[in-house]
């Protein structure tokens, strides 16, 4: 998965940092729902993407889905038949991948990949693009999927977001989640106070891309704007549009 806003006083963070110690929150505050974005690229409408985190009954666990809505010219790049899903479960430590699956749509191998996580012996195994894949899990390793999810499920649990490591393509890299400061947005879904951190590569030496987050507290923790940056200036940019909360608790969505 592939991937610094402004900074804020000394008193806001002390404000934040007060705000949210006196509002713990546990990993199983986790709830259903279903979180649309609008993606812009430099500027430009891609389109939607919209983000589904379900509960998995029969097997005590979760099942996280990604499908993009491109619009006609992203559609060129992002299939609208793709779909990205992740079967995990929440542990002590938080986020732990059980399958991951993406498919384009299409029957073509090359645009299939498929994994399996077995912690129980530490291997991963299955196929990437169409290539068959085999090597040692590291501790806390995440999917391209689910390390989206990873910081909320910290988060939730009254800790920072930690270390990543993440298997993009065949490769395992490592994130780290800076905390950059607080900011209130204006958004589709009404003003939201956020605190932003940023995902880079470990060592990050301020070249490449990077990823920003705007958490928001009173959300879950999800986020409502996500930025891929690139000498310092957003790329790739997802706004929430709408968030729908899926479970039976007694609350309402917000539109």
């Amino acid at each position: 998965m592939s991937k610094t806003f402004v900074w804020i006083t000394q008193w806001t963070v002390l404000t934040v940092a007060a705000l949210t110690a006196a509002s713990p929150v546990r990993a199983d505050d986790l709830r259903p729902h279903e979180i649309t974005y609008h993606t812009t690229f430099r500027g430009f409408s891609a389109g939607d993407l919209r983000l589904s985190l379900i509960r998995d009954e029969a097997n005590e666990g979760w099942i996280y889905e990604t499908r993009a809505f491109p619009s006609f010219l992203a559609s060129l790049v992002v299939s609208p038949e793709s779909l990205e899903r992740s079967w995990f479960r929440i542990t002590a430590q938080g986020v732990q991948p059980k399958r991951y699956a993406l498919t384009d749509g299409g029957h073509d191998p090359e645009h299939q990949t498929e994994l399996t996580y077995d912690w129980a012996h530490n291997r991963m195994s299955g196929r990437v693009d169409g290539k068959p894949l085999d090597s040692t899990l590291e501790p806390s390793q995440q999917d391209v999927n689910t390390i989206r999810l990873a910081p909320v499920v910290d988060l939730l649990a009254g800790r920072e977001p930690s270390e990543y490591p993440l298997l993009d393509g065949r490769t395992i890299k490592h994130y780290t989640y800076p905390k950059k400061g607080a900011a209130k947005l204006q958004t589709e879904i009404g003003d939201v106070d956020t605190v932003i951190y940023e995902s880079e590569r470990k060592n990050y030496d301020g070249t490449g891309r990077t990823w920003r987050y705007w958490f928001a507290p009173s959300l879950g923790w999800l986020p409502v704007r996500i930025e891929q940056r690139e000498d310092g200036r957003a790329r790739l940019t997802f706004t929430v549009r709408s968030l729908k909360w899926t479970d039976s608790t007694n609350r309402p969505a917000t539109p």
